[in-house]
């Protein structure tokens, strides 16, 4: 699940931000010019001034709407790079550091997309460009889309190259047969039944992680063409009236993370899953041989 959004200060981010530090800077220094011939009142004039002047900007500047857009800009731009720093760190330690993934395509296509990326933040930029800078975002987060998406078939991948699958399923057969020659009255029945049970939802979540994986693997075959895509078609024509609505369709194609569940949670991704229903039927079974014993 993702983490809600920290709530945005746009008082401290004005406060912080570097038109404000250069004011005080030359607040500070205008208090020492103004010290010189008038000594500690010119001084005290000067930064009586400075005071008032930051009490107006900290009242007025942070309810702007062109300085909160600004903020929820740098804001959503530092939240995307913070994630695919993660994401790529986490392919590092997968796959045995930058100097390995560096040389692989998929890690090509990446680099390509955020080329494409940044070029559209370029080009959002300029003055009569009718490309937003909310699209070339999303052809952004696209790229990070591409990382978390690399990792989550590399991911489920290792999972299914465990052969755990194969024991589930001769598990689940063997439930099935004692399940059939016991009758329901049998104190050892609702021991198997829960086994089989167990084992079922195993094959049931295992099936559905290849099932994700083909969708996945589909993804990245397609993103980094839908961003060239986009890519093309801005280039071609940066500052057409109707730039707008022929993006609409290309880019809500980038919505990948909806589409198709890109926020796997743990237990469908690492063998954890695996672990805790094969023990959870292996205590039924256990449970259902003490009965039998019990029985005789």
């Amino acid at each position: 699940m993702k983490q809600a959004p920290k709530p945005v200060s746009y008082l401290r981010a004005w406060l912080t931000s570097q038109t404000n530090m250069m004011t005080v800077l030359g607040g500070g220094l205008a208090a020492t010019i103004a010290s010189i011939p008038a000594g500690g009142v010119g001084a005290l004039g000067a930064l009586v001034v400075l005071g008032a002047v930051q009490v107006l900007a900290a009242l007025v500047i942070p309810d702007l709407s062109t300085f909160r857009s600004k903020v929820d800009r740098n804001a959503r731009r530092a939240a995307i790079d913070q994630r695919r720093a993660q994401l790529q760190q986490e392919l590092f330690q997968l796959h045995g550091g930058l100097e390995r993934v560096s040389g692989m395509a998929m890690w090509q296509k990446y680099q390509a997309v955020v080329e494409r990326a940044t070029v559209l933040y370029r080009i959002a930029g300029e003055a009569q460009s009718q490309l937003s800078y909310d699209d070339a975002e999303r052809v952004d987060k696209a790229s990070v889309d591409y990382l978390a998406l690399w990792l989550a078939d590399a991911t489920i991948t290792d999972r299914l190259r465990s052969g755990e699958e194969a024991t589930v399923e001769r598990r689940l057969r063997d439930a099935e047969k004692a399940l059939a020659g016991v009758e329901i009255s049998d104190a050892r029945y609702r021991h198997l039944r829960m086994a089989r049970d167990d084992y079922l939802a195993i094959k049931l979540r295992h099936d559905g992680l290849v099932a994700r994986q083909m969708s996945i693997e589909a993804a990245l075959v397609s993103l980094p063409d839908q961003v060239e895509e986009i890519y093309q078609m801005v280039v071609a024509s940066p500052y057409s009236s109707v730039l707008g609505s022929k993006l609409g369709e290309s880019l809500s194609r980038l919505q990948l993370e909806e589409d198709i569940e890109l926020e796997l949670s743990q237990n469908d991704l690492d063998s954890h899953y695996f672990q805790t229903g094969a023990a959870a039927a292996n205590r039924h079974a256990k449970a259902a041989r003490q009965s039998a014993r019990t029985t005789q």
